[in-house]
C-alpha cells in the first residue's frame, strides 16, 4: 500500500510491545491496536473500503471451553484452503477479539467450512453468514 494512502501513525516510529486486531469501528474490517512503552495504545484503523467479503465466525464450546480456544477453522474459497485458529493470544499482553475473520476477498460464498474442535471433533458447516457474524455451537 502506498504511503499516501496510509495514515500518519502507520510510519511514527514507537516502542511497541503488543499488538492486536477487532474491528473496532463496527464497519467489518479488522483495525489494529498497537500497546507501547511510555505511551498511549495506538489505535490504527482500516478504512481500505476494498469491497471484499468476510467470513465472521463465532465459536461456542460445549466440551472442553466455552470459547472454543485452540478450534481450527477451515475454509475451502476460490480453490484456496485457509486455516485459522481460536487463539486470541498472539502478541505480548494483548488479546484480540474472539470471532474469527477469514478474508473472503471477492468470492460472495465458501465452497466449504469446517470446525475442528478442540477435543478433535469436526463439524461441518453448512450454511454460513457472509459479511456478518455466525455463531457455531459445539455439538455435545
Amino acid at each position: 500500500m502506498p504511503a499516501d494512502k496510509c495514515g500518519p501513525d502507520l510510519f511514527k516510529p514507537i516502542v511497541g510491545r503488543g499488538s492486536a486486531y477487532a474491528d473496532m469501528d463496527g464497519d467489518g474490517d479488522l483495525d489494529v491496536v498497537l500497546t507501547q512503552i511510555g505511551g498511549p495504545p495506538l489505535l490504527l484503523p482500516n478504512h481500505q473500503n476494498l469491497h471484499h467479503h468476510r467470513l465472521p465466525l463465532k465459536l461456542i464450546g460445549t466440551r472442553h471451553n466455552r470459547d472454543a480456544i485452540g478450534a481450527w477453522i477451515k475454509v475451502r474459497v476460490s480453490g484456496q484452503t485457509l486455516w485459522r485458529q481460536v487463539m486470541p493470544t498472539r502478541s505480548y499482553l494483548s488479546q484480540s477479539e474472539l470471532p474469527v475473520t477469514v478474508g473472503l476477498g471477492s468470492a460472495t460464498q465458501p465452497e466449504q467450512v469446517e470446525v475442528i474442535w478442540p477435543g478433535g471433533a469436526t463439524q461441518k458447516i453448512e450454511e454460513v453468514n457472509v459479511d456478518r457474524t455466525t455463531t457455531i455451537m459445539e455439538p455435545r
